[in-house]
């Protein structure tokens, strides 16, 4: 962020200066007094847990060239504050400002927006889009779960002259948030990834679910470009919705664009599959992720660059090149060839059916420990999507399961209740992570294969954590429960 005068910034948020000089130069915008740099200028947000203005005159001290306020601190500033040149800047609402000035900000640029939300899959196709298009593309992406009213305008401030291109993720917890989201960021191509369970306690239902999602389709302009998941029972209303854009499909079991056939699992490395590009010709290639649903968010990246008229052979290469994301069904290879599948940034009913799934896959004859804490934001059908992972446990043969939580303490009783044997079924409370974590070190054995997930607040990780350290300490090099 370079030129741009505290004049501006008073315009573009209809803001008042209590001190301060107007033609004052603005660095960079910081909302969190811990990571401050000096010279910074900080937005007092307020959040239902947490309010910035108990930290601006911790932001003064550290260096920040000025606040913007929207309660009245003048006089504690008087008191406290010796430093006269900082400035303060008083406004209706901080996170309206910092929109505002987000908004403003982008406007300076000529990029092409693609945006992309979807129940599942929104952070990895985005990643993987990204692998594609900067084959090509000078372009800004928004960086891990950035997707929110305060991630999305953190990240514009960030663009340059350089960027032609802007990669935004689009997540939400409520109708009317993506279409205001995309009054930041209006797209020009829109992807959806799926409609499905995530956040249906915060929304109602799917249908409301659809509605909110639909809300990025809704903001293209008449030259936009609509990316869909063929086989998604949506797909229909979606493509209603977006009958004059110009529509590009990708699925694996109906005919589309974009398509996958021929899948193959290679074990605990990727997948291979015959790639199908509109009317060229299939050819094989490697995608090193696990899970099937990882093959649609790699279709969807796919569709997303072939609809832009990216050359098949960098498609081909974004998808063999890419990294896989650190807490995104990513594999951790422990002594005695014990495999970790952390797949622990978030949960959803379908997210969860899908890990399972690939545990299975991927395991092949050895032993399946499955450890699951909570589904959060699932309302009242919280005990009923809880019960059905139980189930599907069952059904997939999984040789251990460990659950951790309220919710995950339904998903060993349904387990219990479809006949998995009460050896092979353990269930922590969410304070008792630590016993969880000695339960495991004894049930662990050589060539295990491990699932970690569960909703972002249960931090799953940290069991990975812990058996890290354990295998540091050389734990498990040697033969063990033997």
């Amino acid at each position: 962020m370079e030129g741009y005068l505290i004049r501006e910034l008073i315009e573009a948020t209809s803001g008042k200066i209590i001190q301060g000089d107007l033609k004052s130069l603005i660095n960079q915008i910081s909302i969190d007094s811990r990571t401050l740099l000096p010279g910074d200028l900080f937005f007092a947000l307020i959040g239902p847990n947490f309010d910035g203005h108990n930290f601006v005159l911790d932001a003064l001290n550290k260096g920040a060239s000025g606040v913007i306020i929207c309660r009245n601190f003048d006089d504690i500033v008087k008191k406290k504050l010796t430093d006269k040149n900082k400035i303060i800047i008083e406004v209706k609402d901080t996170l309206t400002a910092l929109q505002d000035w987000a908004k403003y900000c982008k406007n300076k640029y000529k990029t092409y927006n693609i945006c992309i939300t979807g129940s599942n899959g929104k952070t990895t196709t985005k990643e993987i889009t990204d692998s594609i298009l900067s084959l090509k593309y000078s372009l800004l992406k928004t960086s891990g779960n950035f997707n929110n009213e305060i991630g999305i305008p953190l990240t514009l401030f960030q663009l340059k002259n350089i960027h032609k291109m802007l990669l935004v993720e689009m997540g939400m917890r409520g109708l009317g948030e993506i279409k205001n989201l995309t009054n930041l960021v209006p797209p020009n191509l829109a992807v959806i990834t799926n409609i499905g369970d995530a956040h249906i306690g915060l929304l109602g239902s799917k249908k409301n679910i659809f509605k909110a999602k639909s809300e990025l389709l809704e903001a293209l302009d008449k030259d936009g470009i609509a990316v869909l998941n063929r086989d998604d029972p949506y797909f229909f209303k979606m493509q209603e919705i977006a009958k004059d854009k110009r529509i590009f499909t990708f699925g694996i079991e109906k005919e589309s664009d974009i398509m996958a056939s021929n899948i193959k699992i290679i074990k605990d490395e990727g997948m291979k599959f015959n790639l199908k590009l509109g009317d060229s010709e299939k050819k094989e290639i490697f995608f090193p992720l696990l899970g099937i649903h990882n093959l649609y968010n790699a279709l969807a990246a796919s569709a997303a660059s072939f609809a832009l008229e990216v050359e098949p052979d960098l498609i081909e290469r974004g998808l063999t090149t890419f990294k896989p994301l650190k807490m995104h069904m990513y594999l951790n290879t422990f002594h005695n060839d014990i495999k970790i599948l952390n797949d622990s940034y978030n949960a959803s009913p379908l997210s969860v059916k899908r890990a399972l799934a690939t545990l299975t896959e991927i395991a092949d004859n050895n032993r399946k420990i499955a450890v699951l804490g909570d589904m959060l934001e699932l309302g009242e059908k919280t005990d009923f999507y809880h019960k059905k992972i139980g189930e599907n446990i069952v059904k997939l043969s999984i040789d251990i399961l460990i659950t951790f939580g309220k919710g995950g303490k339904i998903i060993a009783q349904s387990a219990l209740k479809k006949g998995m044997k009460s050896s092979c079924v353990f269930s922590f409370k969410k304070s008792e992570k630590k016993i969880l974590f000695r339960n495991l070190i004894n049930i662990i054995k050589p060539k295990d294969f491990i699932l970690l997930k569960g909703s972002r607040e249960m931090k799953m990780e940290e069991v990975l954590r812990y058996l890290k350290e354990k295998d540091k300490k050389g734990f498990f090099e040697g033969e063990m429960n033997d």
